[in-house]
């Protein structure tokens, strides 16, 4: 009888730890998860200014190299910084925001 309770306390003690750390990871996911949404939703918001300023700016009619053409890039660059920020936060992968890549 001793053997069944000491057996029972231990199953009772693990399943205790177990129940514990699967509810500190569910909690450590909904704060991880809150967070991206936080991240999207700031992300969203600068990519609805880039989309206003660059709507705005397509209506001129423009030639080749005006300044209004270098804020256009300039737009683009930062929708991108937009998107990567959602993605790092994704994928917890950082990228460089400020690397330059050449626009086709």
């Amino acid at each position: 009888m001793m053997i069944f309770v000491a057996i029972l306390c231990t199953a009772l003690t693990a399943s205790s730890f177990a129940l514990y750390y699967s509810v500190k990871k569910n909690l450590q996911m909904i704060e991880t998860f809150e967070e991206v949404m936080g991240q999207i939703e700031e992300s969203l918001e600068m990519l609805e200014v880039s989309k206003k300023k660059i709507e705005r700016k397509l209506k001129v009619e423009v030639l080749s190299d005006e300044p209004i053409i270098r804020e256009l890039i300039e737009d683009m660059k930062f929708s991108k910084r937009a998107v990567l920020l959602i993605s790092e936060k994704l994928t917890g992968v950082k990228e460089d925001l400020d690397e330059e890549e050449p626009m086709s």
